[in-house]
């Protein structure tokens, strides 16, 4: 059996954990969003665009932290190019289907490098 592909839904929500990893490696804070608070009738790019207009930032930031939190914010900002969807951010309003791929793929994400980097990404 062939493996199945993410969907770009999917991968959304993966980076959009991961620039929030990133935010929070950076010592930014805030309160990462939860996943029911992504399973929402709203764009994929609604969500990404901010973090994504700050990633530089967030780095440059982590990089002055110094440590783990430099070490593991190169780490994870490598990720970056293979979460970026082949057909691009979705610009459309989700549907229930896609809402849930994209939530499923942030959940997962965040829950991966919160066991990789446990009490450097406590937001």
């Amino acid at each position: 059996m062939a493996e199945q592909k993410p969907s770009d839904h999917h991968l959304s929500g993966r980076l959009l954990a991961t620039l929030w990893t990133i935010r929070l490696l950076a010592g930014k804070g805030g309160a990462a969003p939860r996943r029911d608070d992504l399973a929402v009738k709203e764009m994929p790019m609604r969500f990404l665009g901010k973090e994504l207009s700050s990633l530089m930032d967030h780095v440059m930031a982590a990089r002055c932290r110094g440590g783990d939190h430099w070490k593991s914010a190169a780490e994870v900002f490598r990720e970056i190019p293979d979460l970026l969807p082949p057909g691009g951010v979705p610009g459309d309003t989700m549907n229930p289907r896609e809402m849930h791929a994209f939530a499923d793929g942030y959940a997962e994400q965040r829950a991966a490098h919160a066991e990789k980097y446990g009490r450097l990404v406590e937001g």
